[in-house]
């Protein structure tokens, strides 16, 4: 389902029609997105990094969520991983501020990924890091916010550096049991 809406909503409408509905669905001010699951790569892939972050986030200082909602400049968007500041209090449905987000690219939401959630997530006052990760390969698009500008590095190996969280989770337990796509050489 991608609805075009007739009429402009405020977000508080958007999340009174969606917390009424089965399934999770974006709203990017204009249009109501359907989320649907991921492949199985993208499953482990965030399965790999929510164990990773509760294994080594300092639970009193930092939560980890996996698809929860997040309200930004009047739009609804459900990462793949978000980290916050603190722990997360239990009735809480919609965030408003995270330190890391991740998502896992697929072919569907790679350009939404890539430009309009790139641009939405910049506008969270706490937000440090946007990590992109691809699910056919070991690989991420790191994007380190300075100001207003993400600042973006490619990595293919060796650990993701999260200084904020005072963490590095290496890519190979991020891909751990993640069967990738065979490489064009083999």
């Amino acid at each position: 389902m991608n609805v075009v809406l007739r009429e402009p909503w405020p977000v508080e409408r958007f999340l009174f029609w969606e917390d009424s509905q089965e399934g999770k669905h974006e709203f990017d001010g204009t249009r109501i997105i359907e989320t649907t699951g991921g492949s199985r790569r993208h499953q482990r892939i965030v399965f790999n990094l929510m164990r990773l972050l509760a294994e080594h986030v300092t639970p009193d200082l930092f939560d980890a969520v996996q698809e929860m909602r997040v309200e930004v400049a009047g739009k609804i968007r459900y990462p793949d991983v978000s980290v916050c500041a603190g722990p997360i209090p239990d009735g809480l449905r919609t965030l408003r501020s995270a330190l890391v987000i991740f998502e896992v690219l697929s072919d569907e939401t790679a350009d939404t990924d890539r430009g309009a959630k790139r641009t939405d997530y910049a506008k969270l006052p706490s937000i440090q890091h946007y990590i992109l990760l691809e699910q056919d390969r070991i690989a991420a698009t790191v994007l380190e916010l300075h100001g207003t500008e993400w600042h973006p590095a490619e990595l293919t190996g060796g650990s993701l550096v999260l200084p904020e969280l005072g963490i590095e989770l290496p890519f190979d337990e991020i891909y751990r049991n993640v069967r990738l796509a065979p490489s064009p050489s083999a």
